[in-house]
């Protein structure tokens, strides 16, 4: 029985110091743990701390310090593709493109319909003159994914691209994504419509550059600047009864002398255009007479300048001949003959161009109605000769 009893008290015993050990094991398991924990949290934030001091130097214009900056929280977070995206952003800005573009290849080849990531890479790809690599990368960008305003951001981007293109002269290219811009822009969007119209402008089709303006207008016809953008392309293509239209509405909603001589101008071009269609035969005998008149005037007034005199220059000699000619001319032509004879109202009118084409060369550029009969000359160049 005592032998027994040893043995109950061994096993107890033993028991116990398991049960101890177990516990100071749990113990040292949920310190060890808890250490752990600890030092990740505290390389985590370490790692915070350096991401953010980077965007900081990166957003002063410090990129060489910002490259230092997210190297530090690379290492205390290697696998970050954040970080390493703003790292390469560094790299960037500081001119290291070969570095930058290796970890943005890198990064693409994880994500490769990251918008951000694709206009990085269209970037560097400027950068390092690879012309049709950073056009495919901004169509990634464009086309990729973006975590907050993505149609905004795909604008920008397009925008980006537009600017790229029109720098390297790839005109047809940049027409096609400011047609893709201006598809995509909400109906509503005045500024943005304005914005698109510029862009046209300076890709060379004011055609529809036009019609952006006008869509702009309709949002907001009491908003002058997009009145005189219309006016002034409507102006420079011929379309001098929609110049007209927006000049008025411009010149009544902000006044202004820039705007209200623009104004006479295309009313003078649409009050004396003798070939304008629609007009009666005694307008137009009317006009024709009224020109020839002008045209006289003018040479005139150049002649009698005494700048002729001072230049034995081709185009003086020509004002001599323009004097004798349109005295010769002035002896035949009667408002009666304009009417019933085309062939006569064309030689006035070559003359009046005559005029204005060597009056211009002499004297100076004309002003008024001598500025429109040469607007009126452009406008149907060749059609009467």
């Amino acid at each position: 029985m005592a032998i027994d009893s040893q043995n109950i008290v061994s096993r107890y015993l033993q028991r116990r110091v398991l049960l101890l050990s177990l516990v100071l094991l749990a113990l040292l398991f949920v310190i060890t743990a808890s250490l752990a924990r600890s030092y990740h949290a505290r390389e985590t934030g370490l790692a915070a701390e350096w991401q953010q001091t980077g965007n900081t130097d990166l957003a002063k214009g410090k990129p060489g310090l910002a490259i230092d900056d997210f190297r530090n929280s690379l290492s205390y977070g290697p696998d970050d593709p954040e970080v390493q995206m703003r790292l390469a952003e560094a790299l960037l800005a500081d001119g290291r493109y070969i570095e930058s573009h290796s970890y943005l290849a890198n990064l693409w080849d994880q994500s490769p319909g990251s918008g951000p990531l694709n206009l990085d890479l269209a970037r560097v790809s400027i950068q390092m003159g690879d012309v049709n690599q950073a056009i495919r990368f901004f169509h990634g960008a464009i086309f990729g994914s973006w975590d907050t305003n993505p149609a905004l951001e795909r604008r920008k981007v397009r925008l980006e691209l537009c600017e790229f293109l029109l720098a390297h002269r790839r005109t047809n290219d940049a027409q096609a994504e400011i047609a893709g811009l201006a598809a995509d822009t909400p109906s509503e969007d005045g500024p943005l419509r304005e914005e698109n119209g510029r862009l046209f402008l300076r890709a060379g089709e004011p055609v529809n550059a036009l019609t952006e303006f006008e869509a702009a207008i309709r949002i907001n016809p009491r908003q002058s600047q997009w009145l005189v953008e219309a006016a002034q392309v409507a102006f420079e293509n011929g379309e001098y009864q929609k110049a007209e239209t927006y000049f008025e509405r411009s010149d009544r909603v902000s006044p202004s002398a820039a705007v209200h001589a623009s104004l006479l101008l295309v009313r003078d071009v649409l009050g004396n255009d003798p070939y304008m269609a629609g007009l009666s035969d005694d307008e137009q005998a009317r006009r024709f007479w009224r020109d020839f008149k002008q045209g006289l005037d003018r040479l005139r007034d150049c002649a009698g300048s005494g700048m002729a005199n001072l230049s034995s220059s081709s185009p003086a000699q020509d004002l001599q001949q323009l004097t004798k000619d349109g005295q010769e001319l002035q002896k035949r032509l009667n408002p009666a003959l304009l009417a019933r004879d085309p062939e006569t109202r064309n030689e006035a009118m070559r003359f009046v161009f005559r005029v204005e084409d060597t009056t211009a060369k002499v004297c100076g550029p004309g002003t008024g109605f001598d500025q429109a009969l040469k607007l009126i000359e452009a406008r149907h160049e060749g059609s009467n000769s």
